[in-house]
């Protein structure tokens, strides 16, 4: 090798490690900013979650009994899995829950009376499969004994009007009944508007139109595995769940602003039409009624204005007036004197306890008997 070449080799050799050392301090660089940028956003993450709980805000709260007694349903979005027995358990409580062979929360019942006693259907959602209390302390139970009436519970936790409809049409007027009694909680008013509740649970969905209730969420969508991430992510964490609210937020206010915008360029009849409060929820209990008296059956509405959820101006006061005004018979229980909260609600849950369904037992028979709903054994 010549010495010109020599030379003009280790120069190209001193660049090359040169080139190879600067491509490795680059890489490590690159590593080490991306090491901070993680840790940061952890860190981040970290005193979020904290802040959000110092301040009140906790993960998404799911109620043990939708994955312990629920299945997925094509028309009614969940349905009791039948034949389950298990303990249905929170902080608050422990009860025993028994599914029977139809799906429902209560003693086997026939679809023809085995008798000439008196039978009342009762519809509904948690206030009515009785949440927190034992099978036997229900109003459905206590009605029972005190009206010498046979009484089929078909209440399911987290139903709205819409599902109970459903239900009712489809199943309940299998039973042949003499009174229905329709509980109505204040959350099913908004929930009756929604596709999608408790960030994962998808129902049916009803809308009005030309006067007639049209059914557009069937068959109900399956929750994605992406929903379930999500679901799960804001279960476990006070942030996550933050932002997937603050999603949902976003979600009802470009609904709400989307629908103004064509408020706005619609006939002012139209428009009017469209304000009419609590439309949809009215139209799903005449609907109700309807199957019900069609079956020679009477019908009367208890309520309660919990979690009240109307996305509107109207209160819950309006919501009774205005059935009231529709010719229904309502019963506004917590509104009647002597109802405590303090005795007659689970703490730190909302449900009624075991006195609250006593009492409740006691004014729907009050109010059974004074606008004689069913006869009386002796008239019979």
């Amino acid at each position: 090798m010549s010495d010109y070449s020599a030379a003009t080799k280790l120069p190209q050799q001193a660049k090359k490690r040169k080139t190879g050392m600067v491509a490795k301090i680059n890489t490590r660089g690159i590593l080490i900013n991306l090491s901070l940028i993680i840790i940061s956003t952890l860190f981040a993450l970290f005193l979020s979650e904290i802040a959000l709980r110092i301040i009140g805000f906790n993960p998404l709260y799911v109620s043990p009994e939708r994955d312990r007694f629920w299945k997925y349903d094509s028309l009614l979005g969940w349905v009791h899995e039948p034949r389950q027995e298990g303990i249905f358990e929170t902080p608050q409580f422990r009860t025993v829950v028994r599914i029977n062979e139809n799906g429902l929360r209560d003693q086997q019942h026939s679809y023809e009376p085995e008798s000439d006693v008196e039978r009342i259907l009762v519809l509904g959602d948690s206030f009515a499969w009785g949440y927190g209390v034992e099978e036997t302390a229900r109003f459905s139970q206590l009605l029972e004994k005190t009206l010498d009436a046979e009484v089929i519970n078909a209440g399911v936790s987290g139903y709205s009007t819409d599902q109970e409809l459903l239900w009712f049409k489809n199943e309940g007027i299998k039973y042949k009944t003499d009174l229905v009694i329709l509980v109505i909680a204040g959350n099913d008013v908004g929930d009756n508007e929604q596709q999608l509740v408790s960030t994962i649970y998808y129902k049916p969905k009803f809308i009005v139109e030309d006067g007639e209730l049209v059914l557009t969420g069937y068959p109900v969508p399956q929750t994605s595995p992406k929903g379930k991430l999500v679901y799960s992510l804001s279960q476990r964490s006070a942030f996550a769940f933050f932002l997937v609210q603050r999603y949902f937020d976003l979600i009802s206010l470009y609904g709400k602003t989307k629908g103004n915008s064509t408020q706005a360029n619609s006939p002012v009849s139209d428009v009017n039409a469209e304000r009419e409060p609590f439309k949809l929820t009215i139209a799903l209990v005449d609907e109700i009624r309807n199957i019900a008296e069609s079956k020679k059956a009477k019908f009367m509405i208890v309520t309660t204005n919990r979690w009240w959820n109307y996305q509107s101006k109207e209160t819950y006061e309006d919501f009774i007036t205005t059935l009231q005004g529709k010719g229904f018979l309502v019963l506004d229980v917590e509104s009647m004197p002597g109802f405590d909260p303090e005795v007659m609600v689970i703490p730190d849950d909302g449900h009624w306890s075991s006195d609250g369904h006593e009492f409740v037992a006691d004014r729907i028979r009050e109010f059974v008997e004074s606008n004689e709903l069913i006869d009386h054994p002796l008239s019979r």
